[in-house]
């Protein structure tokens, strides 16, 4: 058992140093609180990649025993576990062609918040999502004689969804788009959409089997990979973990008072050098709604552009003046891969 450990690190590295070109690089870090510092602790790590039916591989693609794992994942939907000590936390993961580093909340943080006696205290997370947790309760579909029920034709389930900005914070009460598809070959696109509502929080009764939920809010998007079961109810809550872009365009002569194109980027370039779209907005001096994480936040205004670095973190305001100037080598934006 002694050379156990040293052949298992070996071969770990000879499997980074080879991956394939397709796969995408991404790093976890495990953090206390949204927008804190990365942990010096050991974390362990377990990363499962979803098949079509949106349940866990039992062989796990990735694993680790420090506070950041770093992995190259093909890109598609994914479930990972981080344990530190006695808390055990599991969220979604969806891996696309660009590069990533995420911020994993493993503490009491990472759970559902309680706001009124109808929100169930999560209890164990089971969804894919790009960049937003969701986390969930079960029960029974109890009839009105309090008998389980179980409808015919293979059974349905019902399906209860909110979502908060970051923890901590009361569920949003504004219309929130939802759409849901059928799971189909872990793309959302490959799915039939089956189901649509405007509305703060969204009830459906769907037949069992695995779905994708789209949630659109102020130009942030999030997709869940939810497996459902006949004869029981679903609530989940996507936890947005999203803090607020100040913009504010500088023209040579000063603040601009004209309505200027805004589009928000991912911080990286993909392989052919274009940036991935996160939300556009046309106006003056925006505040938007943005997840966590780093960005590019670009400005246009006539024959004039500039470009800034954006962070945001969780629940905080980050305002960011963007210089502007006339010429050509403004980034070349491609549309989400959402």
């Amino acid at each position: 058992m002694g050379h156990f450990v040293p052949r298992l690190a070996v071969a770990a590295a000879v499997f980074l140093i080879t991956a394939p070109a397709w796969a995408t690089p991404v790093t976890l870090n495990a953090v206390d609180q949204p927008g804190g510092a990365v942990l010096n602790e050991p974390i362990t790590w377990q990363v499962q990649r979803l098949d079509k039916a949106g349940k866990p591989i039992p062989t796990p693609v990735a694993v680790g025993s420090e506070a950041t794992l770093k992995a190259d994942l093909k890109p598609g939907h994914y479930i990972l576990t981080a344990k530190r000590g006695t808390i055990s936390i599991k969220q979604g993961l969806v891996v696309g062609s660009s590069s990533e580093v995420r911020n994993i909340v493993v503490s009491s943080a990472n759970a559902a918040v309680q706001d009124s006696p109808k929100r169930a205290k999560a209890a164990d997370p089971t969804v894919a999502a790009t960049g937003a947790p969701g986390v969930a309760t079960v029960k029974q579909i109890v009839a009105a004689g309090g008998a389980a029920q179980v409808p015919a034709s293979g059974g349905t389930a019902k399906l209860t969804i909110g979502m908060i900005p970051n923890s901590g914070r009361s569920f949003i009460n504004d219309p929130i788009d939802w759409q849901v598809f059928t799971y189909s070959k872990g793309v959302t696109e490959n799915g039939q959409l089956v189901a649509q509502k405007s509305i703060s929080s969204a009830s459906f009764t769907l037949p069992a089997g695995s779905y994708v939920i789209r949630a659109g809010y102020k130009g942030t998007q999030s997709d869940l990979v939810i497996p459902l079961t006949a004869g029981q109810s679903y609530n989940y809550t996507i936890n947005l973990y999203a803090g607020q872009a100040k913009l504010i365009a500088v023209k040579p002569t000063g603040p601009a008072r004209e309505s200027v194109e805004w589009t928000v980027v991912r911080e990286k370039p993909g392989a052919d050098g274009k940036y991935q779209l996160v939300t556009t907005v046309n106006t003056n001096s925006p505040q938007l709604l943005v997840r966590e994480g780093n960005y590019l936040v670009i400005a246009r205004l006539g024959d004039m552009w500039g470009v800034q670095p954006l962070s945001i973190k969780a629940g905080r305001i980050t305002t960011t003046r963007v210089p502007l100037k006339r010429g050509e080598g403004a980034p070349v934006v491609v549309a989400s891969a959402n």
